[in-house]
């Protein structure tokens, strides 16, 4: 059994159920292509064979509110920026993955689509 502690409620859904769905739909959503289908598709197949427990968990406490599952969230935020940083890309794709993540974080960790509409609601094109 996996227990997994998510700061993203997409995350959250996709393992709560959506990623059945995506693939009784032949990965696609309302006609749509699910964006970033193949690494889906990947985790789908890693996961086929084992009981995943997903619990959603505040992103944005302060401190002193913290419980331990928020402290522990801190502490992988900062280890997954750490891994991101000894990533080889060109700078290109640094800027453009820089980009996609300061907005997904700056609009709320809202998801895809919410983070493509505020996104483009300031200008900002990913």
């Amino acid at each position: 059994m996996l227990y997994l502690y998510t700061d993203s409620w997409m995350v959250a859904n996709v393992l709560w159920g959506w990623l059945q769905q995506w693939e009784q739909n032949n990965w696609q959503r309302r006609a749509k292509p699910i964006w970033s289908a193949e690494l889906w598709k990947d985790i789908a197949a890693r996961i086929k064979n084992v009981v995943v427990k997903v619990c959603h968990v505040d992103a944005h406490v302060s401190k002193s509110r913290a419980m331990e599952e928020q402290k522990n969230n801190h502490q992988v935020d900062r280890a997954a920026r750490i891994e991101v940083a000894q990533i080889d890309l060109d700078w290109q794709n640094k800027g453009e993955l820089f980009l996609a993540r300061w907005a997904h974080e700056t609009s709320g960790h809202q998801g895809r689509d919410a983070t493509y509409k505020w996104a483009r609601d300031r200008g900002v094109d990913l």
